[in-house]
């Protein structure tokens, strides 16, 4: 078998590569691979350089809402007094009485080292009256949270 006047063939099946072809497209790959790692090479350099301040100011800080506490002085259900006498003068606080009425309102009292047990219950009956009887019985309960708090029971 022999080849065509215009064909380029080689004894024993191979092709003709003399004309260049295949070595341009060589040459574009290596270039291509060049360039595609040159690239990775400045992204992580540039990922290296970041600044530790951030690029936007930040926000300042938001206010938060904090509800006052029903208990707290000068609120919806706190003291009518414009405010209680000054913390140092009663002595460090033992404990917070809570009364709850037969109407569902709690009335919270503060108590504190130096109170005594007539004044605390005269607190408590100012905002939620009380029955004599039961104003003894609250006045001999709080002497008894006393007592034990102050380590004289």
């Amino acid at each position: 078998m022999e080849a065509p006047a215009g064909w380029r063939c080689r004894p024993g099946g191979r092709l003709d590569m003399s004309h260049g072809f295949v070595r341009h497209i060589r040459r574009n790959q290596i270039a291509r691979d060049a360039y595609e790692r040159a690239v990775r090479q400045a992204r992580g350099r540039a990922r290296g350089r970041l600044t530790p301040t951030p690029s936007r100011p930040r926000r300042p800080d938001q206010q938060v809402y904090r509800p006052r506490r029903p208990g707290a002085a000068g609120g919806p259900g706190g003291d009518a007094n414009p405010g209680p006498p000054p913390a140092d003068t009663r002595g460090p606080r033992l404990f917070c009485l809570e009364y709850e009425g037969d109407d569902g309102h709690v009335t919270a009292v503060i108590v504190h080292q130096g109170d005594s047990a007539e004044e605390v219950t005269r607190r408590v009956c100012a905002r939620s009256p009380l029955e004599p009887a039961l104003r003894r019985a609250l006045c001999q309960r709080v002497q008894d949270e006393l007592s034990k708090r102050r380590g004289t029971g």
